[in-house]
């Protein structure tokens, strides 16, 4: 209360009180003279002039009272002037409130909207925090695995053996008449085709890409003696000398087979035909036509591969393609095979297969 009263303009108000009344005083001193003396204002009488003198005395007074307090008051002008604009004010200050209410309450919604996707990330960081862990906890079990599984390995390819007795590991024929340059020559390239065979046969089994492994080969210099003396055509064969586990020490020796090569069949020579009434499938006839066809060749004279007794091999392609045609016969049929080349003692055989009603 005290805090109003101490703040109050009391100047102000005490000058319009005493300014108000010393006017009010002057108004009806005037509108008596004038009433007395009966002057007329307008052609008015005079009771009426003098209303007129009061009404506009008190008139004067509110003029002035409003002037005084416009001049010495921000509000009371604000208050006169400015009232619309103040109103307008206030109504765009009421939209911009409900304007701001309505996006705190949309932000209040998407705060919670975030807070929710948060929780959610928090729980899926979580889960994956857990199959990370899980993860790499497998991946230490599989290394784990992955060592005892070389460690295995290592073992086993310890004992396999890699190259077995008596392999032919490649194989050339030598034409009478050849120079003794010739025939270095050429049992260096065989050499050079042994250690290739010797290599791509051990890594095929022992799943190891190897570079190089020592090779030991039997002297050829008496067989070179006599192939360089002699009017026949020979064959020379590089065979395996013994049996060889994979190892680091891994140490392979090689001995020559050799003997005069004789020609057997002549290009395009029936080297087996065979009839078949072609009442079973046309492969599993075809694989007893070939068989047939093996013993037929190492009794005519065919030298047959040491370790595997084979004398050729036919193309899978060309197999499969016999077979089809094969099974378009109905009728009972005579199979023959073909020398495709001259074929001489060392072999392989080289056969196309031709039917025949």
């Amino acid at each position: 209360m005290w805090r109003y009263i101490s703040g109050t303009n009391w100047l102000l108000i005490l000058g319009l009180i005493f300014g108000s009344a010393g006017l009010a005083i002057l108004g009806d001193i005037l509108g008596l003279k004038y009433g007395k003396k009966r002057i007329s204002l307008f052609g008015l009488r005079p009771k009426y002039t003098s209303r007129i003198i009061t009404a506009l005395t008190g008139a004067i007074i509110a003029v002035g009272i409003l002037g005084i307090m416009s001049a010495f008051s921000q509000d009371v002008r604000t208050a006169l002037f400015g009232m619309k604009y103040i109103q307008q004010q206030i109504y765009d200050l009421q939209l911009q409130l409900i304007q701001s209410r309505e996006i705190e309450e949309k932000s209040r919604i998407s705060l919670d909207l975030t807070g929710f996707e948060l929780n959610s990330l928090k729980n899926n960081k979580l889960i994956l925090e857990q199959e990370k862990n899980d993860l790499e906890t497998n991946l230490k079990f599989m290394r784990e695995e992955s060592e005892q599984l070389k460690q295995d390995l290592k073992s086993m390819r310890s004992q396999v053996i890699a190259l077995n007795a008596n392999v032919l590991l490649a194989q050339t024929n030598f034409d009478p008449g050849m120079t003794r340059e010739q025939i270095i020559y050429k049992f260096d390239d065989l050499k050079q085709q042994v250690r290739l065979n010797i290599l791509a046969r051990i890594s095929q089994l022992t799943f190891t890409r190897l570079r190089d492994i020592p090779v030991e080969f039997e002297s050829e210099q008496n067989l070179i003696n006599i192939i360089a003396n002699s009017e026949n055509r020979y064959y020379v064969r590089a065979l395996s000398d013994e049996n060889y586990t994979y190892g680091e020490n891994m140490h392979v020796k090689i001995k020559w087979n050799y003997g005069i090569s004789n020609i057997i069949y002549n290009e395009g020579d029936a080297i087996y035909r065979k009839f078949f009434k072609n009442d079973i499938n046309a492969e599993e006839t075809l694989h007893i036509f070939l068989r047939g066809l093996k013993t037929q060749a190492i009794a005519d004279g065919i030298l047959p591969e040491p370790s595997t007794n084979n004398v050729g091999t036919m193309d899978g392609e060309e197999f499969f393609s016999s077979v089809e045609m094969l099974s378009e016969i109905d009728s009972p049929v005579i199979i023959n095979a073909i020398a495709s080349r001259d074929i001489y003692t060392e072999g392989p055989i080289e056969i196309y297969i031709l039917f025949e009603d």
